[in-house]
Order: C-alpha cells, then structure tokens, then sequence
C-alpha cells in the first residue's frame, strides 16, 4: 500500500539539526561580541558648547562717541579698510574750535607783552646801574671838594692865629688880622656847606636808587601776572585741543569696519552711543560659550574638537577640526568662554570670517559603553535643583 506524503516523509527524513546550531552558534558569537565591546571597547564623550563663532585673535573693537554732539561727518562704509588713527567720524566741535582761537589770540599778545616788558626791566636796571655810578662819582667829587674847603679852613685858621699872636705883638694892624678871621669863618662855613651837598647827592642818590627798584618790582609783578594768565592760556588751549579731538573719532587698530550705525550727518548722538565696529586683521580663533560643569575641571588645553557651521550642513560641507588652547577660569553671564586654534587644513571648501556661528564640541574623554550607560543612569537617578540649569548631553562616537 503506498505512503501518503511521499514528499513530506522524505524532508523529514532528511532535516537534521545542523542549522539550527549554526544560528545559535552565530548569535552567541555576535552577543559576545557585542559583550566584549559593551564592556571593554572605548567610545568618546563629546561635549557639545551651548553656542560658538569664529573671531580673530584680537577682539573686534567697539566704537563709541566720546561726548554728546552732532554728527559733522560720516563717511563710514560697511567693509571700509582703515589704517589706526584714521579719521572715521567727526562730531560738531564749533563751540570749542572758536573758543581756542579766542584763547590762542588772547596767548598771541600776552607773549610780545611779556618780551616787551622784560626788556624794559632791563633798561631800568641798566638805568639804575648807570645811576649809581654817576652818584657815586658825584659824591665822590664832593667828597674832594669837601676836603679842599677842609685844608683851606684849617690855613685860614692857623693864618689867622698867627696874625693875631703878631698883631698883639705890633707886627701887622689889628684889621688884618680880623680880615684873617672873617676868611676863617668863610671857608669853615663852605666846608660845612660842601659837606651838606655831599649827603644830598647820597640821600637823592639812594631814594632814585628805591625808585628804580620799586619800578621794576612793579614791571616784574605784572610781568609774573601776564605769565601766569599765559600759562592759563596755554592750559586752556591744550584742554580745548583734547576737548576737539574727543570729538573726531579714530580707527582704534587697523582692520576692517564689520559694523556702522545708521546716523547721518547733523544727528545727535548721546556718549559712550555705538557708532561702529572696527575687526582687526589677523588670524581667526573657535570661541565657544560651555556651561561650567561640562567645562571646569574637564576641558584642558590640547584636547581635540570640531566645529559646525550653522549656515554649512556639515554633511555636505564637513566639520573643522580644533584643538583647545586656552579655558577660561572664570564664568560670566552663566557660561564658561573656551578658545579653540581652528586646523589649518579643516576648511576644505568653505570661506572662514570672522562672526560665523556654529556649535563645537570637544572630545573629553574615552569610556567604555558600560561606563557610559552606568554614567547616563546615575544622572537620570539623580534629580536635579529647580532653578538649576540642565547641563549638555554627552555624545557618543565609536573610534
């Protein structure tokens, strides 16, 4: 009698359990691999910034007016190259500019006066000199004289007591020898009188001499009154040149103008307005702004990054490759600043400017997956402060 199934009766007979072994063997090779990587292989933790740009190395320098004016001039363009110390604006500055020249012109005749009046200090004291010694010598030629009515008095007086001893003797009239008195008293008195004219000549001599003085001190009082409003001149006019410069608006460093307010001429700005943005020349840096836990004590100069651009799909475009090179130690408005050297071959096709934004993140380390799983789970365990910010997810890559 023939066997239904025929065909049915034969797979039978000829499945065995060779496949079925082969799978699991293939299974429990692929879940020890997976094992051996899950416990022993090495994955990197990324830590990704909450924002990043490209800088130069120099910071971009704010321009601001110095005082409240006017504006006179602004010939700014956006991308305008400019050297430092170019003029950039110029603010109304007529008031002062008038008031220098006020003070300039006023300078401009306190110093011919000042010149003018020390000369004739000069010749006052050269007046004065020439004065005393023509006094002197006229007190000197009264002096002589003096001593001659002296020598003739005292002959009159020796010749009048010798005609008076021969007089009483009978040897000459008595009139002659009266006459030799009368002649002694007269030179006596004009020797009396040439020495009244000798301390005249001092006494005139010396109150011109006090004259002369009080003259020049007086010269030289006005003279110190002139310099001292000239020093003021000067001072005021040094005060009022600043005071104009504060008013022109140079270039800080030499670059490029990336920013320009909209203000045109005749518009009033306060001090200390943003008037425009001067980006020096020099090489570009990666600035990234990282929450503090993620970055302090965890990011260190060296460490390897990578920057993506917002405005560059990165898998079209790629990422630029970075290393850390300094860590702020400080936090600022809740974020820790980090600074990155971009690679100099990690531009590929893409055109780097300064204020480009973008996102980087840094490899911090290398952990196995367990670790990181037990990581993630103990973070998830732990409940976080209310006002607490939450911190930046770790991300993955296999090597």
């Amino acid at each position: 009698m023939p066997t239904r199934f025929v065909r049915t009766t034969r797979s039978l007979a000829h499945d065995g359990g060779r496949r079925p072994l082969i799978g699991f063997l293939a299974a429990a090779l692929l879940l020890a691999a997976w094992l051996a990587w899950f416990l022993f292989g090495r994955v990197t933790v990324y830590e990704i910034s909450r924002q990043a740009r490209l800088e130069v190395q120099q910071s971009a320098h704010p321009i601001a007016a110095l005082v409240q004016s006017r504006i006179a001039t602004n010939p700014l363009v956006l991308g305008q190259e400019v050297r430092a110390g170019d003029l950039l604006i110029e603010l109304d500055a007529q008031a002062e500019k008038l008031r220098l020249k006020e003070e300039q012109s006023r300078l401009e005749t306190l110093i011919p006066r000042i010149a003018s009046l020390k000369k004739e200090v000069a010749a006052l004291e050269q007046a004065a000199a020439r004065e005393r010694a023509a006094a002197q010598a006229a007190s000197q030629g009264a002096a002589f004289r003096t001593r001659e009515a002296a020598a003739a008095a005292d002959f009159a007086r020796e010749n009048e007591r010798r005609l008076k001893e021969e007089s009483a003797l009978g040897g000459v009239a008595q009139i002659e020898a009266v006459r030799a008195q009368a002649e002694s008293l007269k030179l006596a008195a004009s020797r009396e009188a040439l020495a009244a004219e000798q301390r005249r000549l001092g006494t005139e001599a010396e109150a011109r001499a006090f004259q002369q003085q009080a003259q020049v001190e007086s010269l030289r009082r006005t003279i110190l009154s002139m310099q001292g409003e000239a020093q003021a001149a000067e001072s005021t006019i040094a005060r009022l040149g600043e005071e104009i410069e504060r008013h022109t608006v140079r270039a800080p460093v030499s670059g490029t103008i990336a920013d320009v307010a909209v203000l045109r001429t005749g518009a009033y700005v306060a001090a200390g307005q943003k008037l425009a943005t001067v980006v020096p020349h020099g090489g570009l840096i990666i600035v990234g702004d990282f929450v503090p836990a993620a970055v302090l004590g965890r990011i260190r100069p060296g460490q390897a990054a990578r920057l993506r651009l917002d405005g560059f799909p990165w898998a079209q475009y790629g990422m630029i490759d970075a290393r850390v090179v300094r860590v702020a130690g400080e936090v600022r408005d809740g974020l820790v600043r980090v600074e990155f050297e971009p690679s100099q071959h990690g531009a590929g096709r893409l055109v780097l400017q300064h204020g480009l934004p973008g996102s980087i993140e840094v490899g911090i380390e290398e952990v196995s997956p367990a670790q990181l799983v037990m990581r993630t789970a103990g973070r998830f365990d732990t409940p976080l402060p209310a006002a607490a910010p939450m911190a930046a997810r770790d991300l993955t890559a296999t090597q």
